[in-house]
């Protein structure tokens, strides 16, 4: 009888009932998931392109001659069967994200690499470590493709004209969430590539003491990628400063790696490409570039870290669509 009154008085609202709508719910829900999944999926791919690129260069400093690497690399191997452990643990949420295909890919490639790769001719160390790292970065790539389409724009009812004014008001996001969906997927990850190239090349020559005419020409090819992509990334890098303002608090510090990117490329050019006998420190010239790496994927970790924040905005977004 109070309930009746107070529903005729209509002092207090009536809960909507579960109907045909809760299913759209459930949809969003999938797909919000899903897009979670690739998210964090792409930031265990970038750690193990990290570890990948830091074995090929220890383990191409080691077969040139320095044995300061044995040390770390035996735990580098043992850290990386539990990265790729972990990859599989992850793509098994979402079978669609990594394909059993690929991670047979990747666990045979791995294989191959680490199996007696100390009696491994040094071009053949390099290039299987170089296969193993495109694998990676293509797949890095494709998640990146499939996040490109925001949860909300993926629902069935978003067709109407009010969504795509709403996509306007209420997703403000939407040109920066790109932006740095191409940045941290594809630009950033392919410079400190480069780089890694370089400093596995370099480490070698410098270990050994000598840069053959094979070596040299690879490594000229690579510092003249790296260079040219640098001035793809430093425009990138101001487009995105004027953007963000502060959400990506390490772009800012691109500048002055910028500084040392290029020491790094003259003194490799100088001291080791150049130069009739190489005197350059093979671990000093690791750890130089390892910085400038370890800093450039710091970056893509912070991007990947914004696009999970503005992919979990997304909620509000389709909830106030209405």
């Amino acid at each position: 009888m109070a309930a009746s009154t107070i529903n005729r008085q209509g002092a207090t609202p009536v809960a909507p009932s579960r109907g045909k709508g809760s299913s759209q719910f459930a949809h969003f829900c999938d797909l919000y998931h899903q897009r979670l999944d690739a998210l964090t999926l792409a930031k265990q791919l970038i750690h193990m392109i990290k570890a990948v690129q830091r074995h090929r260069g220890m383990t191409m400093g080691t077969l040139g001659g320095n044995q300061q690497f044995r040390d770390e690399l035996s735990h580098l191997q043992v850290q990386l069967e539990r990265r790729l452990e972990l990859l599989q643990a992850f793509s098994a949420r979402s079978s669609a994200l990594l394909s059993p295909r690929d991670q047979e890919n990747l666990s045979n490639a791995w294989l191959t690499i680490s199996r007696d790769w100390q009696e491994d001719a040094v071009i053949d160390n390099y290039e299987l470590h170089c296969h193993l790292i495109e694998q990676l970065l293509s797949m890095v790539a494709a998640l990146g493709k499939q996040l490109e389409q925001p949860t909300s724009q993926s629902m069935p009812e978003m067709v109407e004209p009010k969504v795509i004014h709403a996509d306007e008001t209420l997703y403000p996001n939407r040109f920066k969430y790109l932006e740095v969906l191409h940045f941290a997927t594809r630009l950033m990850p392919a410079e400190a590539e480069q780089i890694g190239r370089i400093r596995a090349l370099a480490t070698y020559a410098s270990a050994l003491g000598y840069c053959d005419k094979d070596f040299a020409s690879k490594l000229r090819y690579v510092i003249q990628c790296t260079r040219v992509n640098n001035e793809k990334l430093r425009h990138q890098t101001k487009r995105l400063e004027g953007l963000l303002d502060s959400d990506l608090s390490l772009l800012g510090q691109l500048k002055s790696y910028e500084i040392k990117l290029e020491f790094l490329l003259s003194m490799v050019e100088s001291d080791v490409v150049n130069a009739h006998q190489i005197n350059t420190d093979s671990s000093r010239l690791f750890s130089l570039a390892t910085d400038i790496i370890d800093v450039y994927l710091k970056v893509v970790d912070e991007g990947v870290q914004l696009l999970t924040q503005w992919h979990e905005q997304d909620i509000e977004v389709w909830v106030q669509s209405y």
